[in-house]
């Protein structure tokens, strides 16, 4: 039996980065969005400053959003939280999206490196 999806991954083109240009179109930044009380909140890493927002209720169709208004890649995933992160993590987006799913995959560095390896493992919407 699958768990309901409560995290939104989502993938877009505008990264921050100084290897902005070395990573793959589409997949230049990553940011994660979780369902907590009734609400999703989103964790952002725009320019290596955290941001952590509400943006909308539970009921709002977020993921449909994000990829219907922005063009945006959401992957709805149910992730392993209940088991402790990797200890060593870079700061960068994928090291926070990485850290809040407690996903422990050392080897995934980049946004379309996370991509695949959630589209393989969790994927669910």
């Amino acid at each position: 039996m699958s768990r309901s999806v409560d995290t939104l991954v989502v993938f877009h083109d505008h990264g921050h980065g100084f290897l902005r240009k070395c990573l793959r179109w589409g997949f230049r930044h990553v940011f994660v969005a979780v369902l907590n009380n009734g609400y999703w909140i989103v964790l952002d890493g725009q320019a290596g400053v955290p941001v952590l927002e509400v943006v909308a209720g539970a009921d709002f169709d977020l993921a449909g959003y994000y990829r219907r208004e922005h063009g945006f890649t959401v992957l709805g995933v149910t992730a392993p939280r209940d088991r402790p992160a990797w200890p060593l993590m870079f700061g960068t987006c994928v090291g926070a999206v990485k850290r809040v799913l407690g996903l422990r995959a050392p080897w995934v560095l980049t946004p379309y490196g996370l991509y695949r390896c959630l589209k393989n493992e969790y994927y669910n919407l």
